[in-house]
């Protein structure tokens, strides 16, 4: 378990760190622990976007579209859990719709792209780190459309139908730098080198600041009953998630052993910290969401290490 638990630790504790920095300031007051919110306008409407469209577009078409076992094993284990979260949510806690689609995603949302890539390229070298980019591409891809369509017909007020909600999805910024980034690879252009630099310094801003507005938010939060909210949903993405890849990648599907294993670590991360990001948007579940993507963050010191020591 040692050498398993290095990587783990290397990985996790400079998020969790982050994540403690935000409730440090917010409770001694360093920085108004309202700025959560324009810290996530900025991660929503500038980092995300450039950090998806340089993910994808560092890529190849070759890579994109020669790895169809590992992306459907990823979509289905995604889905599965995240319906799971959403019955347990509607059908035994009496969710709204919104709520549920929400703890959907919170089920199944892993922390692919700030922890995922550096710890599996910790743990297994460089050459882990392309299946890890390919998980986020297709966890946002998936994940983020089919719950933002969900957001945008259920949590939100102006409603409007399918038309506005499908019109919201292409307006996202967490689907249209993906699909830029597509369009720009078949075509085999090169960006020219100052933007790309640009495009992954705002990259680079969106781990650590969706980090430290989660921390700020906690900090105004009472964490025993953000715990009892949190805890189910946590559990069903430790445990449920890289239960459900590990049978699509060993039973079901011809995945590559090497990737296999990297798709079962990738499936037990922690919440990614970009669910907060729409849970602020929309105004659902922000006290659960935030509360549950730093519950999980810890807990996965532990149950990321057990994993990566059975799939070794």
């Amino acid at each position: 378990m040692g050498p398993a638990l290095d990587p783990v630790l290397g990985a996790a504790f400079p998020v969790f760190a982050l994540v403690a920095c935000g409730v440090l300031a917010g409770r001694f007051r360093l920085i108004n622990p309202g700025s959560s919110e324009a810290l996530n306008r900025f991660v929503y409407a500038f980092a995300l976007p450039a950090m998806l469209f340089i993910a994808v577009y560092r890529g190849s078409m070759d890579e994109l579209l020669g790895s169809g076992s590992f992306m459907l094993g990823v979509v289905l284990a995604t889905f599965g859990t995240a319906l799971a979260g959403f019955a347990l949510s509607y059908y035994l806690w009496r969710g709204t719709a919104g709520e549920s689609v929400m703890r959907a995603l919170n089920a199944s949302f892993a922390n692919t792209g700030y922890l995922g890539i550096p710890l599996v390229s910790v743990a297994y070298g460089e050459h882990a780190a392309l299946p890890a980019a390919l998980a986020t591409v297709a966890t946002n891809i998936v994940s983020f459309a089919v719950a933002i369509v969900c957001l945008e017909l259920l949590a939100n007020p102006r409603g409007g139908g399918v038309a506005k909600a499908l019109a919201g999805v292409a307006r996202s910024p967490l689907i249209w730098p993906i699909a830029l980034a597509v369009v720009v690879v078949a075509a085999g252009v090169k960006i020219p080198l100052p933007v790309e630099r640009f495009a992954s310094l705002l990259a680079a801003a969106a781990g650590p600041c969706a980090l430290f507005a989660i921390g700020l938010f906690v900090s105004q939060l009472s964490i025993r009953e953000g715990f009892r909210a949190s805890w189910p949903t946590s559990a069903l993405k430790l445990v449920l998630h890289p239960l459900l890849m590990a049978a699509l990648a060993y039973g079901l599907l011809a995945i590559d052993p090497f990737w296999a294993k990297v798709a079962i670590v990738c499936a037990s991360l922690p919440l990614g910290a970009t669910a907060f990001v729409l849970a602020q948007r929309y105004n659902l579940l922000e006290a659960e969401t935030s509360t549950g993507a730093v519950l999980s963050t810890a807990a996965s010191v532990l149950t990321v290490s057990v994993v990566m020591a059975l799939v070794a």
